[in-house]
Parts: C-alpha cells; structure tokens; sequence
C-alpha cells in the first residue's frame, strides 16, 4: 500500500477536529457525573450505576439504525438536527426533579448520542483524503481523547463552583457549537442507492465484516474490565495513585495514535492488528497480576499501543473498502461491536473474577484475545486473497 503525498490539514479538516472534540466534551462533562447526580434524587447506589450505564445500553440498539439513516439521508442535515437535539436534552437534565424523568432522558442521550456518533465519523470521511485516511481519523480521534481528558475536570469544576444545572448547560452548548461547525462545512453528500425501501441485514451490519466487529468488541471488552475494576485492585493490593494508568494511557495514546494510522495507510491492517492483539493481552495480563505503580503503568503502556492500533484500525479499514454509500454502515458495525464489548465485558468479567481471581480471569481473557483475533485476522487475509 502506498500513500499519496495529498494534504490533509486543511481548514474543512480542523472544523472536523473541532467538531469531533465539542461533540466528545459534550458527553464527557456530564458521564461521569451522572450516577453522582441519581443519588441527589435517590441514595440507591444499585440504582444510580444503572441509570449510568443507560446512555450504552441505548447506543447498543441505535448504532446499527444510525448507521442506516447516515446511509440513506444527508449526513449533514442528521449531524444539525442530533446535535440540537442533544443539546436540548442535555438542557432538560437541568430541571430533573425525580428518578424517571431521569431514566427518560438518559435513553434519549442515547438516541441522539449514537445518532451523532456513527454519522460523525461517516460525515468526517468526506474530508479526508482516500489514501490518508487512516491517518486522518487517527487526528479525529485524538480531539475524542482531548475530550476524555478535559470534559470530566470541567464539567466537576462547574458542578463545585455553580451546581448540575451549569455543568447541564455547558455540555449542552458543546453540543450546540457542534451544530454550528457542521453548518459552516460545505458537503458533498455522496450519491445514495436508490434502494430505500425497508431495512435488510447488509444495512445494519456489514457482514463482510463481522470478524472485524467481533474483534472490536474483544478489544473494548478489555477497556470495559479495566475501566470497571482497576480501582478496585488498586484498593485490594494497596497501590495508589492508580489513575496514573489513565494519565499515561491517554499521553501514550496522543503520540500513538497518529503514527498507527500513518502505518495503516502505508502498511494495511493486518499488519497493525495482529500485534495490537499480543500487547493488548500483554497489558491485560500484567494489570492481573500488578503489585505495585510500575507494573500498572508499564501495563498502560502495552495497552495504548495495542487499543491504540487496534478498534482505530479496524474502523479505518472497513471505511476504506466499503463503498462511500455505505460509510454509515462500515462505521457503525464496528461501533456495534465496541458498544457490545463496553455493555457484556463488566457482567460476565464479574462471573469470572469471582471464580478465578484477578490474574486468571485477566490472563486468561488476554489468551482468548489472541486466539480469537489471529483466528479472524487470518480468516479475512485469506478471503481478501481468495477474493
């Protein structure tokens, strides 16, 4: 594979950058609080971690139908309407007075959340060159991880200083600003089949690559475990200061993250996957049986460059040999798989850890991992040979 010397730091392209991280901050300054905020309107901790894993669970059932409407309609006017029509539920959460209200809003978070997700990144493909894309949704992703990095501390400091209310109507201005950079792009929208009536399998997931969203789903499913129970090690074993995994992770991922997708453009995907598959179960198995910081963080390490090179990869990949048509469907079956990963990973982890302890359960997801990943890897370079 080769990589053609086109320009891909345009001014279209950092409007797409800037609309990718108001659109993360969005989610990412309210997330984390709302399980906080359920228990201002009800002590039941059970209760509150449910209402938070809502927004997931919706997203789960959306994705594939986001993926058909990205497909179908104008990819721009879907992004202007999800994007305000976020912002106006987020505005809502101001005024919850009781849990359904909030159960009811959550679930439309969810709508419009998954809406705008999968048709951003089919939206964003527009505006980056053909053989530069992995490349170019390598710096998309990098305005999510800025997201990730700032939101939560923003949307904290509002709630301290002013309330929930002001952290609400923030979020919901990111969003807002989210519908104004749309507006501001000009778009193409690429030609749609003239097919329209019903909906067929093929427009929900495309099948051709359903490997690759089982591997996503591995792969998030480790994020989901260590996300779930990291803080909790760290309380058994006695290791503080355990969130530096997240510090790091993130830094490593901010260096990362562009040079995969140079090498995917340049080298393919096989070439990237298959060892992001043996670092991620590296990672996964060092954080089982981690005694102290420096094996978590040479942990996060491993992580970062396997995750890092891993769903990024796989995503680039699917959205390169689809048709432009269906740009919509290549994002979101493997979203699918990633939002199946982050909803099944923490459930059945539990089982696990329970059974077996920490360094069983997460070795032994890490050797599933590799066996499971090279089997797909190697059951899809052999179809696209055949092919």
């Amino acid at each position: 594979m080769t990589v053609k010397n086109e320009t891909i730091w345009t001014p279209k392209f950092v409007l797409v950058i800037l609309l990718t991280f108001f659109s993360g901050a969005a989610g990412q300054m309210t997330y984390p609080l709302v399980a906080k905020f359920s228990l201002t309107l009800n002590p039941d901790l059970t209760l509150a971690s449910t209402i938070a894993g809502l927004m997931s669970l919706m997203s789960l059932f959306v994705c594939p139908f986001a993926g058909v409407l990205s497909d179908r309609f104008s990819r721009k006017r879907i992004l202007q309407i999800s994007s305000l029509c976020y912002g106006a539920v987020l505005i809502m959460h101001a005024f919850v007075k009781d849990i359904p209200t909030l159960i009811a809003l959550r679930l439309l978070v969810g709508v419009f959340f998954s809406i705008n997700n999968v048709t951003s990144v089919a939206f964003s493909t527009a505006f980056i060159p053909a053989s530069r894309i992995g490349e170019g949704l390598g710096y998309a992703a990098l305005a999510n991880t800025l997201a990730m990095a700032v939101g939560p501390g923003i949307g904290l400091k509002l709630v301290e200083m002013y309330g929930y209310p002001a952290t609400f109507y923030g979020a919901a201005i990111s969003a807002f600003l989210c519908a104004v950079v749309i507006t501001l792009l000009p778009y193409k929208e690429p030609e749609k089949k003239t097919e329209t009536r019903g909906i067929h399998l093929d427009q929900l997931i495309a099948m051709e690559f359903f490997g690759f969203m089982i591997l996503a789903a591995l792969f998030s499913s480790g994020s989901g475990l260590i996300s779930t129970y990291l803080a909790i090690i760290g309380e058994e074993r006695g290791i503080t200061n355990i969130a530096l995994y997240f510090t790091l992770y993130s830094a490593s991922m901010v260096i990362l993250r562009p040079l995969t997708g140079r090498l995917l453009d340049k080298k393919g995907v096989y070439f990237l996957v298959a060892p992001a598959v043996v670092f991620t179960a590296l990672g996964m198995a060092q954080i089982g049986i981690a005694h102290s910081l420096n094996m978590v963080l040479i942990a996060s390490l491993f992580l970062a460059v396997g995750q890092g090179a891993g769903v990024p990869s796989l995503q680039a990949d699917v959205i390169r040999k689809l048709d432009k048509s269906r740009t919509g469907v290549a994002t979101s079956t493997i979203q699918i798989g990633q939002n199946i990963g982050n909803a099944v990973a923490p459930m059945l982890g539990s089982f696990f850890v329970k059974q077996y302890g920490y360094p069983k359960a997460f070795s032994g997801f890490g050797m599933l991992l590799v066996v499971c990943g090279w089997l797909i890897l190697y059951l899809h370079y052999r179809k696209e040979v055949r092919s």
